[in-house]
This record gives C-alpha cells, structure tokens and sequence, in this order.
C-alpha cells in the first residue's frame, strides 16, 4: 500500500488503490507520496483508436 502525506493538514497516512485518494482527516485531494508506487493508467501512446 502506498503511503501518502497531506500538503494541508501533514498527516501521515495508508491508502489502498481502491480508495478515493483524499486526506482522512481533512478530505484534501493534495497529497505527496512518500513510500510505494501509484498506478497511472495507460500512457498516451499506448492507448489505441480507428480513424476513418
């Protein structure tokens, strides 16, 4: 599980990737990552798509 830190209120904190990515405490969305890896999803030029 990554461990994240809140930019507003510095608690320190656990998340799993399933959860809302928001402070327990204070419900900021502004977070730093301090131990593990997030996922980003698909890079842009991975992602595929027709043209007709």
């Amino acid at each position: 599980m990554p461990k994240f830190k809140c930019l507003e209120c510095k608690k320190e904190f656990e998340l799993n990737k399933t959860d809302d990515k928001r402070c327990p405490e204070c419900n900021s969305k502004w977070l730093q990552v301090l131990a593990g890896e997030i996922s980003r999803g698909k890079s842009w030029s991975a992602k595929s798509f027709a043209v007709r």
